[in-house]
């Protein structure tokens, strides 16, 4: 776990969905923080919510181990999980304008906000 010496802004859950031997990653949408960039569903933990609950209702919304992740808004408190789908059809919501789902080679050789630290934290990688 990466410890940075600045202030932490709150609590982030992710699910890393995966779907046979691929991965689902969503790209940004223009109304949201970071836009264009790819990452694994998730969004801030609620009150009373525990991580494993956001990042399930992350996934639902927008389609363990933690670490600490520098975005746009400052440096969040991540809580990734690793989460096997039983579909591969995906709804956006507004918060993305895009989804891929890729392999984990492929995986290693995509861009994304995370650069792969949820994938590494869940020991996938």
């Amino acid at each position: 776990m990466e410890s940075p010496e600045k202030e932490i802004n709150g609590e982030v859950a992710l699910a890393v969905p995966q779907f046979e031997e691929k991965f689902l990653l969503l790209k940004r949408s223009e109304q949201n923080s970071s836009p264009g960039e790819w990452v694994f569903p998730g969004g801030k933990i609620e009150d009373g919510e525990n991580p494993r609950e956001a990042a399930k209702r992350e996934l639902k919304e927008e389609t363990g181990p933690n670490y600490i992740g520098e975005g746009e808004l400052g440096y969040w408190k991540i809580y990734p999980f690793h989460l096997k789908v039983q579909e591969k059809e995906v709804e956006l919501d507004y918060e993305h304008s895009d989804f891929k789902w890729l392999s984990l080679k492929e995986l290693e050789n995509h861009e994304s906000m995370g650069q792969l630290k949820s994938l590494k934290a869940l020991n996938l990688i």
